[in-house]
């Protein structure tokens, strides 16, 4: 059986990791970047919905093998399968992931997780590093809004966290993701995984079907101050002049700066394998590429 925009490949980019968003995965590095086209839901407030979408009247063909060739002659640590729904191209994926393991590159996956459980594992076991948007905690919002299943998403969620490392994200829509008591739930449902999962809590901002205006940066901190009640790492993501800083659960010190994808590592203590505060010794979920 053909498969339909197999090896038909959107863009191909260098960024920084920080824009997966990744913040405790090889901070201050760059990713080589593939896209796709199409998506296995259909969010109306999609912010790449000319490539989710639609799909373009010209696409560039590129073979798993030779994709790695390219990202490995970049000189970047890792690859990150991105901009739209990778998952429906599951099959190139997981072939390019392969290669990709095979001569030392990391692989970034950044997904909805509408992916079922088994061919979820299959591709988590090759991933080093993922990014889940988690849209919503309204099951109910997530089938007649946005066409898909929450359920699929948190086991794909649960079946990330031993696997590989993981953040997740939410963008704040009006109506759709903004509800504080839904806030609660899902930092407790993250922090039930791990309190150490970095949550990205994402300014909305109009874009394909959707024209409700942004949502207050007021409204997004309140957000961020109920996820921190049970979460270590909060960020506020997609906001301009925010600063974006880790700081160390324990004595407050800040560890990594950030300013827009200027990244200072200066507050960090490595040894060997080990990442931890250097004001106070707190061992830290940091991956680094030294390490």
């Amino acid at each position: 059986m053909a498969l339909p925009f197999f090896s038909r490949i959107t863009s191909l980019a260098e960024d920084p990791i920080e824009k997966k968003p990744l913040y405790h995965f090889l901070p201050g590095s760059h990713v080589f970047s593939v896209g796709f086209a199409g998506c296995n839901m259909r969010c109306p407030f999609c912010q790449n919905w000319r490539i989710s979408q639609e799909i373009p009247s010209s696409l560039e063909a590129l073979d798993p093998q030779g994709l790695i060739a390219m990202a490995l002659k970049s000189g970047l640590p890792s690859i990150a399968y991105t901009y739209s729904e990778p998952t429906v191209h599951f099959e190139f994926v997981a072939a390019a992931m392969s290669a990709a393991r095979a001569v030392g590159l990391k692989n970034v996956l950044v997904t909805n997780g509408t992916l079922e459980s088994g061919p979820a594992r299959e591709l988590l076991n090759l991933t080093d590093a993922v990014n889940v948007d988690l849209k919503t905690w309204s099951s109910e919002t997530y089938k007649k809004v946005l066409g898909g299943r929450r359920e699929t998403v948190l086991s794909f969620i649960e079946e990330a966290f031993p696997r590989c490392h993981i953040e997740v994200t939410t963008l704040i829509v009006p109506e759709i993701s903004d509800s504080m008591d839904d806030m609660t739930d899902l930092s407790g449902f993250l922090a039930g995984i791990s309190p150490d999962i970095p949550l990205h809590i994402s300014a909305y901002h109009p874009a394909w079907k959707h024209d409700a205006p942004p949502t207050s940066i007021s409204h997004i901190e309140k957000l961020a101050t109920v996820a921190r009640k049970k979460l270590r790492f909060v960020y506020l993501g997609n906001i301009q002049w925010f600063t974006a800083d880790t700081v160390c659960p324990q004595c407050l010190s800040k560890i990594v700066s950030r300013r827009g994808y200027a990244i200072n590592l200066g507050g960090l203590k490595i040894s060997g394998s080990s990442v931890n505060c250097a004001t106070c010794g707190y061992a830290l979920p940091i991956i680094l590429s030294k390490v």
